[in-house]
């Protein structure tokens, strides 16, 4: 027990020796065994601690600090802190040197377990009375501030009571701070401050104290690499703002102030500082400000470019209509307001000679009802018979289908806020004007009547039903637009849910004549896709259903086009769900009328039985395990037999297996997988090979690990190692095969992936290979619609392709030297992957990547230039250094790249690429390129294409600017 820190010499030695700071846990542990006591560590201090001489006291207050640091936060009782706490009160009115010590000393004091909050007062006194804080450095005003937070946190009724003092503690504490970091951190503090807290007549200078930062306009240190940004800043200051209800009055004269300047920033600030306050203000408070802030707000709105600030201006009038709505039946401020803004948008609306003005107009009272249910039925009650008026004497059809559109907008609102029924008369004039709009000749007007009246279906009065339904079937029989096609089912599938009885009997069973379906030709394809469309409906499904397998059961020479309708439908799943697709098989044997129609016209062309195939695997997907297993119980054997005989049943056999559920297994699936690759290699049919590959690639993709997915996986590696590697039919083949096992092997997260990757990058190297190698890259990367997707219930990693890039680029390092017959396809490999990858593998491996961009861009491959000069932008977009020093490689390629007379697409992609570069690396670097690529690219100017010479002109004028007086870089 000879350590210095029993004896009286402590002090001396902390004076002298800067390695007793290194001792700190042996004292501590000492401490902890009951060796020595706190208090007679501080009479072996009192040396240090109270020597004359500023800097020794300074060091005695370090070391003790880092001794509490140092101690369990339960160790030292109420008393001892008491005396700890009482020593470093009296140590602020000490040396400023002392200071930091003290509080970082205060702020563990705080922590431990047994501090008392009566401690508290003296302490802030004194802090608030002998501590400037804004003459601090900025890491002690930090501790100052979080000595108050951690106060407040620990015991918030005691610091209420500390009264005025506290609060003007705190106003002078942080009145002038500048460091971003610590104004971060007190306008996050502030708000629960001031919604705890009472200012009494502190009110004023707490929020001219606060205010002074407003609007930001701070930008922080392009060399700070944990940078607080300006939006930051402005975030989090607003909320302080208006934080408690009585800053009302003064936060809402100085964004109105604020709103009138001629700073971008500090509008935009305003505005979303008035949709803030919203939250906290009373509605009363706006009173006065009313008229001055919508005028405010109604020139933001109509700013014709900045989206931003409209955006903003938008948000504000709905927080503030919003807000004033809960005094609806108290205060008349809210009807005279929002009816204000409804006069002024009617005459904005009735004077639109444009859309752009018109929709300027009816945004604005799309935002007022949108706000609230009260604002909803003012607007809606005038705007409605209103806008049914203005179509009738406007002549302009734009004009009148953007009125349609705004009706629409108008219904969808008044539904959402549930005032359909106080809007009863003025919304029943709307189906008449949507059928007044589709008996015009014009695409447009239909296509905007027909959508509304989608939207509006429940008021469709019964007598409406005939007129539109005449035009909606005249449209299906004769329109070759896809567009009108298309909404013009949708239609007719809205009113049949509305009134099932009038179009079963005027379309299905009249205008269709389903009884008679195939016996017109007249576009019965058409009809088809409608009735199919139909049969999703409930009331519907049996009559057209039925009435459809008939036709295939028949085996009509018009089968085919039913199936075609019925997969085009069924494979919608907005339309079908699974639940739909379960029913309609149980009631109707869907899959074995299908599969009977296959087996019937299989031996004719396949591209009229493909619709088949896909069909019946949407609905086995569609079905639970034990109807799966049912089904392939039933057809596979026979299936499998007949594939012997001849390999086209085997798309048969696919369509089967393909969408089966992850649990099923039997027997049969070891023959099918050494049938499947036995055709994958060997079948002369390339449809066939395909499908062979994609059943292997599912099989393995689900099947679940143990003994069934060993059994697979050995059946495929046994009948692979046999295939002869010297074979130049069977390799390619082979190639394939290995992209697709390697695809599902990935997808599922199994590490066996590597072993197949590895064979595929072998023969990269290959001349004669390396096409085909750069095919199984792409079809790994690919994600497929109809093949190794969630609807077929394969397993699907998340991360897969990052991990893919990773087993890739670690490959590709052990290819070696690559001659120039292969190198195109190893770069089109890398594209194939770089496509597909996150933005975010771009970001972290721009180094491994723009080196391989680099080369790619001299290769006369558009597929590969495409990918690569993507890839470019985005790195250029990040400023990498890489970049920036080949810019004397890249640029002469993008130069050429931007006359490549094979792609459009190509052209305007390097031109966009030497506008990003131009704006985004420093002018010292790109100065010296400046005039060459001036003369460079002005051929482009006069391209052929328009959107290439807009893009050249584009890029051609930031090149000019480089250099220029005032020059500013683009964000």
């Amino acid at each position: 027990m000879d350590s210095i820190w029993f004896k009286p010499e402590l002090a001396d030695e902390i004076i002298k020796s800067n390695d007793i700071f290194e001792e700190t846990h042996s004292i501590v542990a000492d401490m902890i065994s009951g060796h020595i006591d706190i208090t007679h560590l501080v009479e072996n201090m009192a040396g240090v601690l109270t020597n004359i001489e500023a800097e020794n006291r300074e060091k005695g207050m370090r070391f003790f600090t880092k001794l509490l640091k140092e101690l369990p936060m339960d160790y030292l009782s109420e008393a001892q802190i008491k005396f700890i706490a009482k020593f470093y009160t009296d140590r602020l009115k000490d040396n400023h040197r002392i200071i930091p010590s003290v509080l970082e000393g205060y702020l563990v004091i705080i922590e431990m377990k047994h501090y008392n909050m009566n401690n508290t007062g003296e302490f802030l006194t004194m802090l608030f009375r002998e501590v400037p804080c804004q003459s601090q450095v900025r890491q002690d005003r930090f501790n100052i501030y979080l000595i108050i937070q951690k106060l407040m946190e620990k015991d918030l009724d005691y610091m209420k009571v500390l009264g005025p003092d506290f609060v003007y503690g705190i106003i002078s504490a942080m009145d002038g701070e500048r460091d971003p970091r610590n104004l971060m951190f007190l306008f996050t503090f502030l708000p629960y401050f001031l919604k705890h807290v009472p200012l009494g007549h502190l009110v004023e200078e707490m929020f001219d104290v606060i205010s002074c930062y407003y609007p930001i306009d701070f930008y922080p240190s392009p060399d700070d690499p944990a940078a607080v940004t300006r939006q930051d800043l402005a975030s989090a200051l607003a909320p302080c703002l208006c934080a408690v209800p009585e800053f009302a009055e003064h936060c809402l004269i100085l964004l109105v102030e604020k709103l009138d300047s001629s700073l971008r920033l500090a509008k935009i600030d305003s505005l979303k500082l008035l949709a803030e306050s919203c939250k906290t203000f009373k509605a009363e408070s706006y009173g006065p400000f009313l008229k001055t802030l919508w005028s405010s707000i109604n020139r933001e709105i109509s700013h014709k470019t900045d989206d931003e600030l409209k955006m903003a201006a938008h948000e504000a009038l709905s927080a503030l209509v919003a807000n004033l709505a809960t005094t609806t039946n108290t205060d008349q401020a809210f009807e005279n307001f929002t009816k204000g803004i409804l006069i002024s948008m009617q005459t904005a609306v009735a004077e639109a000679t444009t859309v752009a003005h018109f929709v300027q107009a009816t945004k604005v009272l799309l935002t007022v009802a949108n706000a609230s249910k009260e604002s909803c039925i003012i607007i809606t009650k005038s705007m409605i018979p209103a806008t049914v008026a203005y179509y009738g004497f406007k002549t302009s059809s734009k004009l009148q289908i953007a009125s349609l559109d705004f009706l629409g907008d108008l219904y969808g609102l008044a539904k959402h806020w549930q005032i359909l029924e106080e809007l009863h008369i003025q919304i029943s004039e709307i189906p008449q004007l949507c059928l007044t709009a589709v008996s015009q000749q014009s695409k447009d007007y239909q296509i905007a009547g027909f959508k509304n009246l989608i939207i509006v279906k429940n008021v469709l009065p019964s007598d409406l039903v005939l007129p539109f339904v005449e035009i909606l079937i005249y449209n299906i029989q004769h329109s070759q637009d896809n567009d009108l096609l298309g909404v013009s089912v949708e239609t007719i599938h809205a009113i049949a849910r509305k009134y099932p009885e009038l179009i079963m009997n005027i379309v299905v069973k009249g205008k269709c004549d389903l009884n008679n379906l195939t016996q017109d030709k007249t576009a019965l394809q058409k009809r088809l896709n409608l009735l199919s469309n139909l049969a999703s409906i409930d009331d519907f499904t049996k009559v057209i259903i039925e009435e459809m397998l008939k036709i295939i059961n028949a085996n009509d020479v018009e089968a085919s086009k039913v199936v075609e309708a019925l997969n085009e439908c069924i494979s919608n799943n907005s339309l079908y769900s699974d639940k739909k697709v379960n029913q309609i098989e149980s009631d109707h044997g869907l899959v074995d009328s299908i599969l009977v129609w296959i087996l019937k016209e299989i031996e004719g062309p396949l591209e009229s039985l493909i619709h088949g195939f896909t069909l019946i695997s949407n609905t086995i997907c569609s079905l639970p395990s034990e109807k799966q297993l049912i089904i392939l119980t039933k057809h596979a054997p026979d299936i499998i037999e007949r594939c012997k005989e001849r390999e086209v049943y085997y798309l048969v056999l696919e369509c089967l297996y393909t969408p089966i559920n992850q649990d099923i297994y039997n027997s049969k699936f070891e023959d099918i997988i050494r049938l499947s690759l036995n055709l994958s290699l060997h079948s002369d049919n390339e449809l066939v090979r395909t499908r062979s590959c994609v059943l292997i690639a599912h099989f393995l993709n689900k099947a679940e690990y143990g003994q069934k997915f060993e059994l697979l996986y050995e059946l495929l590696k046994s009948y692979l190692t046999t295939c002869s590697r010297d074979d130049m039919e069977l390799c390619p083949r082979l190639i394939i095969l290995y992209g697709w096992v390697t695809k599902s092997l990935i997808m599922r997260g199994s590490d066996l992936f590597l072993f197949w990757l590895q064979k595929i990058m072998v023969t990269m190297s290959s001349p004669v290979y390396c096409k085909e190698s750069s095919k199984a890259i792409q079809l790994i990367m690919t994600d497929h619609t109809e093949y190794l997707n969630q609807k077929y219930h394969c397993r699907t990693s998340l991360l897969y392709k990052q991990r893919m890039f990773q087993s890739f680029s670690t490959l590709t390092e052990k290819l070696g030297t690559l001659n120039e017959s292969t190198k195109e396809h190893y770069l089109l490999s890398w594209a194939y992957v770089l496509e597909k990858v996150p933005k975010s593998v771009l970001n972290n491996e721009a180094t491994r990547i723009v080196p391989i961009v680099i080369d790619s861009l001299e290769y006369d491959n558009k597929d590969l230039l495409i990918v690569m000069i993507d890839v470019l932008c985005h790195i250029v977009l990040g400023k990498h250094y890489l970049v920036a020093d080949s810019l004397q490689t890249i640029l002469p390629r993008l130069v050429n790249l931007s006359k490549y007379v094979k792609s459009m697409d190509v052209r305007i992609k390097s031109l966009q690429c030497l506008y990003d570069i131009a704006n985004s690396y420093r002018t010292m670097l790109l100065l010296p390129h400046k005039q060459d690529i001036l003369l460079d690219l002005a051929p482009s100017l006069d391209d052929k294409k328009r959107l290439v010479r807009n893009m050249a002109v584009r890029a051609r004028t930031r090149w000019f600017l480089i250099g220029a007086p005032g020059e500013m870089k683009e964000d």
